[in-house]
């Protein structure tokens, strides 16, 4: 087998080699046709043969070449007022530094080519500029405004009939919906994108022809994989292989093998998986981190995992800063894998000779005094369950540590990546924008920021959730008050109805002004950000129905009850949700430690927090303060 698959890399090797010496005899029939054409002053041919050679080096995936020959041809087509092929070049340009992981340099040259494409009213660099910018979101994976650009592009190219852009569209909004796991609607995407390519193009055998199919069937294997059909997927690269055969280019034959590299690792094939990865790094010299992480996959199903280490480290440090956090959090928890596996050895080994010890103890102790050696053993098999239940214990904490950790990144990344991108676009001098798109952009850096600030607060709150100092209660206030401050900061109201239209939940504060108006002594701060983790998480996990605020009161007491009709929880979990960074639901967003901090201020207050488990048609949680 091994011999088997040393043959194929040999040939693979030998093919990328005759392939390369292949474009570099065509490079120099350019360079000789644009001599010619240059010497005999034909400038419309010259500018031709200018862009036949960009185009060769792109679809040859000759990426640092085409990256310094796009700065000699665009200042030509610039001199001479070839602004089609001016702007072509210029997007190349950005395609590169996007492949090589520069999406920020990318974004930037972006930004400058749609105010100048925008300045002379050129309609082709303007849309070539919104279908790169999708390609930059795509890759940060902020599929929102990516399928905004891809809209915006479709408006200005859609009556021009042509057959490639507008498949090129299909292509990337399939894409997106890849990148967001949305792997029924990728799988509409391409039913209605193969619907188009056979009613316009039919079985025609052209180079660009047979690259739609390819990258059509490639995005429908991708959607059977994603969602569990590999028989499907099988087929649709069937299918995927024949049209990159009959398309025969390198860059078709590299997303083939990037996707057959993924189909294989879904099988659970890490031998296969590693060569295909093998082979996409032999057809194309461009840099693919997503083929180097299903790599680094593979690596760990064959516990090669000091090898993927050393990739994940090294795409830590080839991405942007804004993406070196994903490669960093696989680092980090290989890391910790490794860490954890050697304790684990080192507690192996220890109790080996724990054990070992102790036998002989026992049986010298029974040859000496019999009842002597039968409590001792007692106490060892205590020692040792004791032993084996703080082990559980430490099991189970670092893995909550580690989600709580991957979904803080997570939570983070998202709006910072938009603040980003957002605020470079309002720095930019060039760009020309709207009062409203102003305003909107403005809306939205708002937004996410603060949102971040939350998840701040919120961690450090996490801090103080142990500690046992005692909250001080200096404000004289009273329920309604408390109440209205927590629906404003939890914007309870903002997502349900009336003032949401759209939701399908009804919020009711029902304000019994007897009880609400009751005296209380308490810290107001505290008090209201507790109302409002338990507001806050009634809307996370109510997906109809109704939430309910009310009131009761007693001599002593005042409580403040919120009940959902959301997908409750049992009543054997209903002190386990108030530990730190435990989610029920593994698919809900946030960080799994509100309930914790909302029990802590509660109880540092000299109150209390619990679960109403006699509550069945939803989760009825109780806050409790003391009056005086």
């Amino acid at each position: 087998m091994r011999q088997f698959f040393s043959t194929i890399l040999l040939l693979a090797w030998s093919l990328a080699l005759s392939a390369q010496d292949k474009v570099d005899s065509a490079l120099a029939d350019i360079d000789t046709q644009i001599a010619i054409e240059h010497q005999e002053g034909n400038i419309t041919k010259e500018g031709d043969a200018r862009w036949k050679k960009v185009e060769l080096l792109h679809k040859a995936s000759q990426a640092d070449r085409l990256l310094a020959e796009t700065e000699v041809q665009m200042e030509w087509f610039g001199r001479h007022g070839q602004w089609d092929y001016y702007y072509r070049t210029w997007q190349r340009k950005t395609n590169i530094l996007c492949m090589q992981g520069k999406l920020q340099l990318a974004l930037k040259e972006l930004q400058r080519m749609l105010a100048e494409a925008t300045k002379s009213d050129h309609r082709q660099g303007r849309a070539m500029a919104h279908k790169q910018i999708a390609v930059i979101y795509l890759n940060m994976k902020q599929t929102k405004p990516a399928i905004e650009a891809l809209q915006n592009y479709f408006e200005l190219i859609k009556d021009d009939g042509d057959l490639s852009s507008l498949s090129n569209i299909y292509y990337r909004m399939a894409k997106a919906f890849d990148y967001d796991k949305s792997f029924d609607q990728e799988l509409e995407v391409t039913d209605r994108w193969l619907a188009f390519i056979r009613e316009h193009a039919g079985q025609n055998g052209k180079t660009d022809i047979m690259s739609f199919y390819n990258s059509c069937y490639l995005a429908r294997a991708a959607s059977f994989i994603g969602t569990g059909r590999l028989d499907d997927a099988g087929l649709a690269l069937d299918s995927a292989a024949y049209y990159a055969r009959r398309g025969n280019t390198a860059i078709g034959r590299h997303h083939y093998y990037k996707m057959m590299s993924r189909y294989h690792l879904a099988l659970g094939d890490a031998a296969r998986t590693l060569l295909y990865t093998d082979s996409v790094r032999l057809t194309t010299n461009e840099k693919d981190n997503h083929t180097d992480e299903l790599r680094a996959q593979a690596l760990m199903l064959l516990g090669r995992g000091a090898e993927a280490v050393g990739i994940y480290q090294r795409l830590y440090y080839e991405k942007d800063s804004i993406f070196g956090t994903e490669a960093r959090q696989h680092l980090d928890e290989l890391n910790t894998l490794f860490q954890v596996d050697e304790i684990k050895t080192e507690q192996q080994h220890a109790k080996m000779r724990y054990t070992l010890i102790a036998a002989v103890s026992i049986v010298l102790t029974l040859l000496l005094l019999l009842v002597y050696g039968w409590r001792s053993a007692i106490r060892q098999k205590r020692a040792n369950e004791q032993l084996r239940l703080a082990n559980e214990q430490a099991r189970v904490s670092s893995k909550m540590k580690s989600e709580f950790i991957r979904n803080i990144s997570h939570e983070i990344r998202t709006p910072l990546n938009i603040v980003s991108g957002f605020t470079q676009i309002l720095t930019e001098p060039d760009m020309e924008l709207l009062a409203d798109e102003r305003r909107d952009i403005r809306e939205r850096i708002k937004e996410n920021t603060e949102r971040i600030t939350k998840l701040v607060d919120s961690m450090l709150e996490l801090s103080d959730v142990n500690s046992e100092a005692v909250i001080e209660r200096d404000d004289q206030t009273d329920g309604a008050r408390l109440a209205t401050q927590a629906i404003e900061q939890s914007q309870i109201a903002l997502t349900t109805k009336p003032l949401d239209a759209k939701s399908a939940v009804a919020f009711e504060f029902q304000n019994d002004t007897t009880t609400a108006s009751v005296p209380l002594r308490t810290n107001q701060v505290y008090a209201v950000r507790t109302l409002t983790h338990l507001l806050e998480n009634a809307v996370k996990f109510t997906r109809q129905g109704r939430i309910v605020l009310r009131m009761e009161a007693t001599d002593d007491v005042l409580r403040f009850i919120v009940e959902d009709t959301g997908i409750g929880i049992k009543a054997s979990q209903s002190e386990r949700i108030f530990d730190e960074f435990v989610q029920l639901d593994d698919f809900a967003e946030g960080t799994g430690i509100g309930l914790t901090v909302a029990r802590s201020l509660a109880r540092r207050m000299e109150g209390d927090l619990w679960l109403d488990t006699s509550y069945t048609s939803g989760a009825r949680f109780v806050f409790e303060l003391k009056r005086k």
